[in-house]
């Protein structure tokens, strides 16, 4: 069955956005069930961001940098969902994402730029997926068809593709296991005409709340499993009957103003997913008891997936530099010969990311994706994804020492309005040739990047997002190609050296 687009309006706008998060999506927090998710205080700045970014695609300045004409519907698309076939695909996919990464300022994991390339991915393996048999469907056509539907209505996805952090020694993946926790793992519980259905925990799903989708797959790490049962990957509305969100305590909270400029904003929340019998219907379906599909991509080398993360990543590096060197200047350490080392490092670290950017569209190939049809891969960025789980803590950690322990101690909006309080702050708080405004209100954006609880979640968050650290070393390792600089090496140390020159 194909997903219809006969009332598809295209590119996502503000309002629609905003709207479409009113379908009666069952949403916990703080155990209560949440009315209304845009207007609800922990997910309304959130929301309201998206929507702002949302309707830049439609707006004079940005329309033809965001957004393209389809060749189907006539509807404007976004970039995000854009099948890359050439270089200059390429290239408007990257400005795309660096548009939406320059507004959030790199602090969204999960924007809704960022979910479109895994189906693009997905896309990719169109003729490995059709090539697992199932009498009922044909994976192949359902995930063309999912990228049109998603396409033509401008969808904003989450993922989920974790089990349950409950005791992982005994989960389906691993032999011997304890019968209960099949239960746990996200498992299909029987085939009805209508489709599949399932029950299971997922663990753990950003932006789940206020997403239009829920993509739902296999990690690297859960990938080969022992049953087949919970071998499936699916897309299905965030309002699905059975679909219960529970989301983590808010890390925006705290006071108004310029308090928390970053947190009231982009906290895009993480939740658990719970499916209580769950209907997965047949077009929607893109892998089941299979995973030699994904499996196979795990080595194949392509990367349909690199923009929207890796602008994002730049762009959260270039704000933490910028931070920094404006507070060394507003404190009059600048000059200091560690300070400006420090601040060296993070530059370094910033430019190696921009030539890396560049490097991975030099690396660009072709691949052939089935029915004649081939698309524009970026190069591999396994390594990439591991340098910035290593060099991520390292950039916030020379932020602290930089800011000094004044990144702790900053007067408030309400002490700065204070005439009581004002005089001693105009004092004793200011800084170098910049008055306690401007200075206390930098440095809380430095403490919101930093230490705070938004900080801590983003830090996490940046550790995790390209899934184990060391899995991903391991896998690194056993894809490198060392082999002719290896044969070298025993061929240096299997002979003597030469003895020219000696008397």
């Amino acid at each position: 069955m194909t997903l219809d687009v006969s009332t598809a309006q295209g590119a996502m706008t503000g309002a629609r956005y905003i709207e479409s998060l009113r379908d009666g999506r069952e949403v916990w927090l703080d155990g209560k069930r949440v009315a209304d998710v845009p207007t609800h205080p922990a997910f309304a700045g959130m929301v309201q961001e998206l929507a702002r970014i949302y309707d830049l695609q439609d707006s004079d300045a940005f329309r033809e940098e965001m957004t393209f004409r389809s060749p189907e519907t006539g509807n404007r698309c976004s970039y995000s969902w854009l099948l890359p076939r050439a270089a200059a695909d390429l290239k408007r996919k990257r400005r795309n994402s660096e548009i939406w990464n320059e507004q959030s300022w790199g602090q969204l994991g999960r924007s809704p730029d960022i979910l479109a390339p895994h189906i693009i991915a997905l896309y990719a393996l169109r003729a490995a997926l059709g090539a697992v048999p199932h009498p009922r469907c044909d994976f192949g056509e359902n995930i063309v068809n999912y990228h049109r539907y998603c396409q033509e209505n401008d969808l904003f996805l989450t993922h989920a593709l974790g089990d349950p952090q409950v005791d992982r020694s005994q989960q389906p993946q691993n032999e011997p296991r304890n019968p209960i926790e099949e239960e746990l793992a996200l498992h299909v519980v029987e085939e009805t005409s209508d489709g599949i259905i399932i029950s299971g925990g997922k663990q753990l799903a950003t932006a789940a709340p206020i997403s239009n989708e829920t993509y739902v797959s296999l990690s690297a790490t859960f990938l080969r499993r022992s049953d087949p049962n919970c071998i499936l990957a699916f897309a299905i509305p965030t309002a699905s009957p059975g679909l219960k969100i529970l989301c983590r305590e808010p890390v925006s909270g705290g006071y108004g103003g310029f308090g928390h400029p970053l947190g009231r904003r982009y906290d895009e929340q993480d939740a658990m997913l719970f499916f209580e019998q769950v209907l997965v219907p047949w077009e929607r379906l893109f892998m089941l008891y299979d995973s030699t599909p994904l499996l196979r991509q795990l080595g194949s080398g392509t990367n349909f997936q690199g923009w929207p993360n890796l602008c994002r990543i730049h762009e959260r590096m270039k704000l933490m530099t910028g931070v920094a060197t404006l507070i060394a200047e507003a404190i009059g350490v600048i000059e200091y010969r560690e300070v400006a080392a420090k601040l060296g490092e993070m530059a370094t670290y910033t430019e190696m990311w921009r030539h890396a950017l560049d490097g991975l569209e030099h690396t660009a190939f072709m691949v052939d994706v089935g029915a004649g049809e081939s698309l524009l891969s970026l190069g591999d960025l396994n390594g990439m994804n591991i340098f910035f789980a290593q060099m991520s803590a390292r950039m916030v950690q020379l932020l602290r020492e930089i800011a000094g322990s004044g990144i702790i101690m900053q007067p408030s909006e309400g002490d700065l309005a204070n005439p009581e309080l004002r005089a001693y702050l105009d004092k004793y708080m200011r800084g170098k040739d910049v008055d306690v405004e401007y200075k206390s209100r930098l440095y809380r954006l430095a403490h919101d990047l930093a230490i705070s609880d938004f900080g801590m979640r983003q830090e996490v968050y940046e550790y995790w997002h390209g899934g184990d650290p060391n899995r991903n070393r391991i896998n690194l390792l056993r894809a490198y190609d060392q082999a002719e600089t290896t044969r070298r090496i025993k061929d240096l140390i299997s002979r003597p050296l030469a003895n020219e020159g000696q008397g």
